[in-house]
């Protein structure tokens, strides 16, 4: 296990070998919740504009929808919320 101090500025460096097996590069966003007595960073998925919206956008065009950035974060948020509550449950 690595430790990690937190800055003045409530910042602290997630350790290079842990961003490359993870493929987290700068500007990865990350969506932070409480598990216990932990602290838990998930890393929001971004699609690429030349992909048409990555896999979201494929599920949602075979059902004959429309995905955009804004409603994507949505659906990744309400995820994210059910998958922490079911944790404290």
């Amino acid at each position: 296990m690595q430790t990690v101090k937190l800055s003045t500025n409530g910042q602290f460096v997630i350790p290079n070998e842990i961003r490359k097996a993870h493929h987290l590069t700068v500007g990865t966003e990350f969506a932070i919740s409480f598990v216990g007595d932990e602290i838990r960073l998930t890393p929001l998925t971004h699609f690429s504009a030349d992909h048409g919206g990555g896999c979201c956008w494929c599920a949602c065009a075979a059902r004959g929808e429309k995905s955009d950035e804004k409603s994507t974060r949505a659906k990744i948020g309400k995820t994210l919320k059910a998958r922490d509550a079911a944790t404290r449950a």
